[in-house]
C-alpha cells in the first residue's frame, strides 16, 4: 500500500526534481534513477517515530513528468515496518508477562490472576495499533502532497 498522486503540470521539470532531490537526500535518500523526466530514490530504511518528519515512512518514492501531469508514487515501508515492530514487541511483552506472573503466582493465585491480570496492559493495543498506522500513513500522505503543491508552485515557468 502506498500512495500516487497526479496533478496538472506546465512548469520547469528539472526546477521540480530538484526540489524533489533537496527535500529527500538530507532525509538519508538514496538516488536509484535520476534522469530528466523522473527521479527515483529509497528511503533509510528507518523505522517512523514522533520526531522525525514524516517522509522517513517512505521506503521507495518516483517523481516523474509525463505530457502535462507530475506525479508521485511512493511505498510506505518505513510506516510498515513500524507497524511490525510494534505488534511483535507487545506481544513478545505479553508472552513475558504471562511467564513472568505465572512464575509469580505459580498455583497460589487464580486463575484471573496468573492469566488475565498480566494480560491487561496489552488489551487496548489492538485497537491502538490500527489507528497509529492510520495516522502515520495520513500525516504522510499530507506532507507528499505539500510536496507536490510545492514542486508544481516553485517550478512554475514564467
Amino acid at each position: 500500500m502506498g500512495y500516487e498522486k497526479t496533478i496538472h503540470f506546465n512548469g520547469n521539470t528539472e526546477k521540480a526534481l530538484e526540489v524533489a532531490r533537496n527535500t529527500f537526500l538530507p532525509l538519508g535518500f538514496t538516488i536509484i534513477k535520476n534522469t530528466n523526466e523522473c527521479i527515483e530514490l529509497t528511503g533509510p530504511g528507518t523505522f517512523w517515530t514522533q520526531g522525525q518528519n514524516p517522509l522517513v515512512g517512505i521506503s521507495k518514492i518516483s517523481v516523474s513528468r509525463s505530457g502535462n501531469e507530475l506525479s508521485i508514487n511512493a511505498r510506505f515501508g518505513g510506516i510498515h515496518k513500524t507497524i511490525k515492530f510494534l505488534i511483535l514487541f507487545i506481544i513478545g511483552m505479553s508472552i513475558f508477562f504471562l511467564v513472568m506472573f505465572g512464575l509469580i503466582f505459580n498455583r497460589q493465585g487464580t486463575p484471573f490472576q496468573r492469566f488475565f491480570l498480566p494480560l491487561a496492559p496489552f488489551i487496548p493495543w489492538p485497537a491502538i495499533i490500527p489507528l497509529m498506522a492510520i495516522f502515520m500513513k495520513s500525516r504522510t500522505s499530507k506532507s507528499l502532497d505539500a510536496l507536490l503543491n510545492n514542486m508544481a508552485t516553485l517550478a512554475q515557468q514564467t
